[in-house]
């Protein structure tokens, strides 16, 4: 006897369930109503059995709604956009070796620093969005080139790659005395910027770097091997950064002209910065003379 002809029996005679007029009874009769439909699901106990109950390929059990789409035609492969190929390294190089005239090795040789990897939380409607964001210093100790650059992306090796392409596009010429330190005959370079006031001073040759780190940094990428510095006020690195670089890359905008576009100029450019022997002889329209000691 199969299990439901037993079940069936047993719900059958049992005295609580023969009782006319019970809810018992009711359900007892609705039980026996389902046992006794045949049985078309059943589980195949043999191997045999489970490859006859297989339905075959040509009857797929679900449909893919989305693909391809109802509503537009499907593009063919050769249509299909080059999102991985425009992200990758070979590409990126050939954007930045275009722009900066650099050829591979340069490229590739560039002294480039971390200064800054964290993992950031963007609050949305969502629910936390998590990302990663980086401040890299790349320049060219030898060429006397350095920039800033910032990126975010989903994991750190795509943010860092990301400011270091930004970084790179962003590097400007820093004119070093001797090719070794600051100008300015060992006095004071300030620039503010926030709440953030960098001071730099140039010193003689052997002296090393007497900084703090994020402007160690940024004096190793551009070739300074002589200075000292302090911060005042706050040590956030960005702000550290940009200040130095106004310094460094001594200003870019005259007063008035804004970007040369007609539009404001950036605020990185303002200041006068630091200044070499040719420019303010320059500016002043006359030779200079050395007075005191040099560096």
């Amino acid at each position: 006897m199969s299990r439901p002809s037993r079940l069936i029996n047993a719900l059958t005679h049992h005295p609580r369930l023969t009782r006319p007029n019970s809810t018992a009874a009711a359900a007892a009769a609705a039980a026996i109503q389902r046992l006794a439909l045949p049985q078309e699901n059943t589980v195949p106990r043999t191997l045999n059995a489970l490859a006859h109950s297989v339905p075959p390929a040509a009857h797929p059990q679900h449909v893919h709604i989305n693909h391809p789409s109802r509503i537009f035609p499907t593009r063919a492969p050769a249509e299909w956009p080059q999102v991985v190929e425009q992200n990758s390294q070979a590409v990126k190089e050939k954007v930045l070796r275009g722009v900066t005239g650099l050829d591979v090795d340069e490229l590739r040789g560039l002294t480039r620093f971390t200064v800054v990897l964290k993992r950031v939380v963007n609050m949305t409607k969502k629910g936390k969005m998590p990302s990663f964001f980086s401040i890299v210093v790349v320049g060219s100790p030898t060429r006397g080139l350095v920039g800033i650059g910032q990126g975010r992306g989903e994991t750190a090796p795509t943010a860092i790659d990301g400011a270091f392409h930004q970084a790179v596009l962003n590097m400007d010429f820093v004119d070093r005395f001797e090719k070794r330190t600051l100008w300015g005959a060992g006095k004071n370079l300030s620039a503010k910027w926030g709440s953030t006031t960098v001071i730099m001073r140039g010193r003689p040759a052997g002296f090393g770097l007497a900084v703090p780190p994020a402007l160690h940094r940024i004096f190793t990428a551009c070739g300074i091997r002589d200075a000292s510095a302090t911060i005042e006020g706050s040590r956030n690195p960005m702000n550290t950064l940009k200040a130095a670089l106004q310094i460094l890359h001594g200003g870019a905008a005259l007063p008035g002209f804004g970007d040369g576009t007609g539009k404001k100029g950036s605020r990185g450019n303002k200041g006068v910065g630091m200044r070499s022997r040719e420019e303010v002889e320059r500016e002043r329209g006359r030779w200079g003379v050395e007075v005191g000691r040099r560096l």
